[in-house]
């Protein structure tokens, strides 16, 4: 197969402070398995509708994640802590419009020990960082819910602007909300990294 500057972009290792992006591999499948099914975190990500999720279901996932890596269609990496390599959740970039310059991105801390300590606020920062420099995306879009403030207050802090609302668009823990739809451009990201 032959290597493009993608491939060799997302077979290496992307560090922060305190972690790093990676490919998901089937070695983070217990630790998957140890979070991915607790209630609140699936209302979070809108995704309690599905059921819970099999360990056979998260395999087929993260192979997939190899796929869609390998075809450019997603880019998807596990977050892991440097102190001790624990994988503690994962984000990604989704729905590339190449022409565009566009994606779809978001984060989720599986772990509740780490939730609400900044983990979310330097991935992202990590994720727009290979996003703009890297792929030389111009915007990236996020989607979240009216509830989840702490996920608002990290978007915000990167440099995220609410563009739009969907009105009682999900039906949630026995409650109609509203999904809020964030973005941000490349100069804009810059400006907030550099300011």
């Amino acid at each position: 197969m032959k290597k493009t500057a993608y491939s060799f972009l997302v077979s290496k290792m992307i560090e922060g402070k305190r972690i790093r992006l990676r490919s998901f591999e089937l070695s983070d499948l217990d630790e998957i398995m140890r979070h991915w099914n607790n209630m609140e975190l699936r209302n979070l990500l809108g995704n309690v509708d599905r059921g819970p999720a099999s360990r056979n279901d998260e395999e087929e996932w993260i192979r997939s994640t190899w796929k869609q890596r390998q075809e450019r269609r997603a880019f998807t990496f596990a977050i892991e802590t440097i102190t001790d390599n624990k994988p503690i959740g994962g984000t990604g970039l989704f729905n590339i419009d190449w022409t565009s310059r566009s994606a779809m991105t978001g984060i989720s801390i599986y772990n509740p020990e780490y939730w609400g300590k900044g983990y979310g606020q330097e991935s992202m920062n990590l994720i727009l960082s290979f996003a703009f420099q890297n792929l030389n995306l111009n915007r990236m879009e996020l989607e979240t819910f009216d509830f989840n403030k702490r996920a608002q207050k990290c978007y915000l802090k990167v440099g995220f602007k609410e563009v739009g609302r969907r009105r009682k668009a999900r039906f949630i823990d026995n409650q109609y909300r509203d999904e809020i739809i964030m973005d941000i451009l490349r100069d804009e990201w810059f400006t907030k990294t550099k300011g």
